[in-house]
């Protein structure tokens, strides 16, 4: 395969926005499921709950950064992730033909879809809305408990609670996909670039219509 049969996928700013994303998720994941759950002794307990804030603090400024840096990434981002056709539904029907491909080793005709499939856009859905009520939460719980109404405070817990839930469970789903898509997935960890074949397969509209390639 030659330099040419590769395509640019995820630009450095993405990928510098993704891995700080993943690394400060991550941490807020596994330090949030012990504070839920009570997993630990208390000092271990206060610990967990300043490591928890110091990655809700990395987490806002990444967004923020990316955010001002990089708004024309965000706006093409929204926008692709908020435009449903009917191959949307139609992906749906048939899950992308991953079930098939995956438990019974068998390929089935899916429709063409842009940069991202109707599960992406499901799940940039969840990461837009969730991440902003996450990080709206979070600070309103961590900078002014005792600002604001107990009923309020109570009400914008649970909002936290289930978005972390949510954005919990569908990472497992990111993850286990994003692994069995290697190509892509070492594209935003290492290189940004996928080969062309697989983007002219899993991807067709958008090689044809926003194709960039490297000379």
């Amino acid at each position: 395969m030659t330099e040419s049969s590769f395509i640019l996928k995820h630009p450095l700013r993405v990928r510098v926005f993704h891995y700080i994303l993943a690394a400060s998720f991550l941490t807020l994941a596994v330090t949030g499921i012990m504070l839920y759950f009570k997993l630990l002794a208390e000092p271990a307990m206060n610990t967990a709950m300043q490591v928890h804030v110091v990655a809700g603090v990395v987490m806002t400024l990444d967004a923020l950064a990316f955010f001002f840096l990089a708004f024309d990434r965000v706006v093409l981002f929204t926008k692709r992730t908020f435009t449903f056709s009917g191959n949307d539904i139609k992906w749906f029907a048939i899950l992308g033909g991953y079930p098939q491909k995956i438990l019974l080793h068998k390929k089935v005709d899916v429709p063409p879809m842009g940069k991202y499939n109707a599960g992406q856009k499901l799940f940039g859905i969840c990461v837009l809305v969730g991440g902003t009520l996450l990080i709206l939460s979070g600070w309103v719980l961590w900078a002014l408990p005792h600002a604001v109404p107990h009923g309020t405070a109570s009400m914008i817990g649970s909002i936290h609670l289930y978005a972390s839930w949510v954005l919990i469970l569908f990472l497992f789903v990111h993850l286990f996909l994003g692994i069995y898509m290697w190509d892509d997935f070492k594209a935003m960890f290492v290189d940004g670039r996928i080969p062309y074949e697989d983007a002219a397969e899993k991807a067709p509209l958008w090689v044809k219509n926003e194709l960039q390639r490297l000379s």
